[in-house]
This record gives C-alpha cells, sequence and structure tokens, in this order.
C-alpha cells in the first residue's frame, strides 16, 4: 500500500505540470504582474474619464498605479483610494487617517475605485494650479507628468520621471491614442503636429530653427503661419515657442467651461495669452472689450468664452 500511495502521489504532481506545459492561459501559465492586472481592470475607466474631462488616461492610470501601488495599497484597498487624494477643505465624505509626509494625514474614502477615478479629474480640473495641463496637447503625456509634478500634486523630485517611466514600460499612451486617434495623412499626421485642447494646431521652435524653416518643413506658406500666430515679419521666436500651424480660435471650446476665464501674468502680453490658449488676438480683445493696444495689468480678469463684443479692427501690432 505505502508504494502504491507514493506513486499515485507521484502522478498527481506530476499530472498538473504536464498540463500546465501545454496550457499558457495567464490563468494555468503565466500569471499576469499586479501593475498589468491594474491595467485591464482601470484602462475602460480611464478612457472614459479621458473623454469627459480631458485628462489623459495614460496620465490616470500612471497616477493611479504609482499611488496606489497598483492598487494593493492600504488606502486602495480600505478606502478606494487610488490617487492619493487628501481631505482637503471642503471634503465632505468619509476619511481615514494614513501616514504620508506627515503622520496621521487625513485622506479621502470613496464607495468603490469608480468614484476615486472620477474624483481624481474633478481634483484636477476644479483647483486653477492645474489649469496649464488643460491647455497642453492630450496626447503630451511627459508635458503632463511634469506639469503635474510643477504644480505640486506630489512632493517627490522624481515624480514626473516615474510616471513617464511606467507609461513608456506599459505603453499606456496606447488608451490616449484609442480616444484621440492618430490621424494617418495630412498636416495633422506629421511627427511634430501637436493639437490644443480647443483644436488649434501647433508645433514647437526646435534649437537652432527658424519660422522659415518651420513653413519649408510642413509644406506651409510663411505669410498663412504669420496670419495664425498674429505677427509680421519681425517675429524672432525662441527654441521651444508654440508656432500654430492651423488657424487659433475664436474662442476657448465652449465645452471645456472649467477654464472660461484666467489672470494676467506680469511679464505678458494679451499676445502671450492668446497664444498659449489657441485664440485668435483680435478675437481675445473682442470679447473682453478691451480697446486696441490694450494691455491688462497683473491679475486682471481675462475672457476666454462669450460673445464678440465691441473691436472691429484687428488690434495686432504688438511685434
Amino acid at each position: 500500500m505505502r508504494t502504491y500511495a507514493i506513486l499515485l502521489s507521484s502522478l498527481l504532481i506530476f499530472v498538473p505540470n504536464s498540463l500546465g506545459a501545454q496550457n499558457t492561459s495567464p490563468a494555468q501559465g503565466s500569471e499576469l504582474s499586479p501593475r498589468k492586472v491594474y491595467i485591464a481592470t482601470y484602462e475602460k475607466m480611464a478612457r472614459k474619464e479621458m473623454k469627459r474631462t480631458g485628462v489623459p488616461a495614460s496620465i490616470t492610470l500612471a497616477q493611479g498605479i504609482l499611488e496606489s501601488g497598483n492598487g494593493q495599497s492600504r488606502l486602495a484597498t480600505e478606502g478606494n483610494n487610488h490617487f492619493g487624494i487628501k481631505c482637503h477643505e471642503g471634503w465632505k465624505g468619509k476619511t481615514m487617517f494614513v501616514d504620508d509626509d506627515k503622520p496621521d494625514e487625513c485622506f479621502r474614502v470613496y464607495r468603490n475605485p469608480k468614484q476615486s477615478f472620477v474624483d481624481h479629474s474633478e481634483f484636477l480640473l476644479s483647483r486653477s494650479r492645474y489649469d496649464g495641463l488643460f491647455i497642453l496637447d492630450p496626447r503630451d503625456y511627459q508635458s503632463w507628468a511634469k506639469g503635474l509634478k510643477a504644480a505640486g500634486y506630489a512632493t517627490s523630485p522624481t515624480y514626473a520621471e516615474k510616471l513617464i517611466k511606467i507609461i513608456e514600460e506599459e505603453e499606456l499612451y496606447r488608451f490616449d491614442q484609442q480616444v484621440i486617434k492618430p490621424a494617418t495623412k495630412g498636416l495633422k499626421a506629421h511627427s511634430r503636429y501637436k493639437m490644443t485642447p480647443n483644436g488649434a494646431g501647433y508645433v514647437l521652435l526646435e534649437e537652432g530653427e527658424t519660422i522659415e524653416q518651420v513653413a519649408f518643413d510642413l509644406n506651409l506658406k510663411l505669410d498663412n503661419i504669420l496670419d495664425f500666430n498674429d505677427v509680421s515679419y519681425a517675429w524672432i521666436p525662441r527654441p521651444g515657442d508654440r508656432i500654430y500651424v492651423t488657424p487659433k480660435k475664436k474662442n476657448w471650446d465652449r465645452k471645456l467651461r472649467e477654464i472660461s476665464t484666467c489672470r494676467m501674468v506680469a511679464g505678458e502680453s494679451t499676445w502671450d495669452v492668446a497664444q498659449r490658449y489657441g485664440i485668435q488676438l483680435e478675437a481675445l480683445y473682442r470679447m473682453n472689450a478691451w480697446p486696441v493696444g490694450y494691455q491688462p495689468g497683473d491679475g486682471e480678469l481675462i475672457r476666454l468664452q462669450g460673445p464678440m463684443l465691441g473691436l472691429t479692427k484687428n488690434p495686432a501690432g504688438t511685434l
């Protein structure tokens, strides 16, 4: 009987291994890593939020992965908080206390992960320090990652690099492309082409490049580029400047009501504001009923949406 028992147990060990070698499904062969399970579980939620708010799905997933430890942190498992969002003033929901930068810090608790994903988008939309993110090309995950760090989302000095590394290792940018399908022909298909959320196309000037070279590279007329940017031949852009290669819009997209106004920043001009938001300079003047040549003071409120008021002449002439 003892010999039979040994032989039987050997067979029981051998058979599953043999079957496993023939079946390589994730359940029986190679197990998915916690990170890949997280992506598979929440990518649809991230894409839905991108469609709703403009926050790139790649950024949402990378932040969720990093902040929640692939969904396995105490905050995520006990509080459904995937993004490390603290209570902050005005939060009326449940809370939990966890050691973070300081002992016993207050964090938001959600009913389910979906509520956490939605609140993450709303958190970014509702705080003015993140406004600059929503004028970036939503496919530009690198600038989004750097912008989140610059705006103070996290204290880690390498926060942006960590997000970018996760996105590139897991190719999370493919989810952004599923929401905003890349063009296959024409100017929009050019590798340098970027787009503001309100649909104005631009490229970033490279080191040592001239505006004439941009026109040649994109097969555009120089006069058209000058018109698109509300400038004259005297314009000498700097490396990193936006060069609009399609007409700017007459106002900020009315669907993007979270940024219907902005504040004037010391050292900037109305032209700088128009370039940042992809709005025609004349339209900016007309929306705000400014006289020709007017320059708002530091902190003055500027309308980015609304009816065209006053002014019938193009105020361009700042260059």
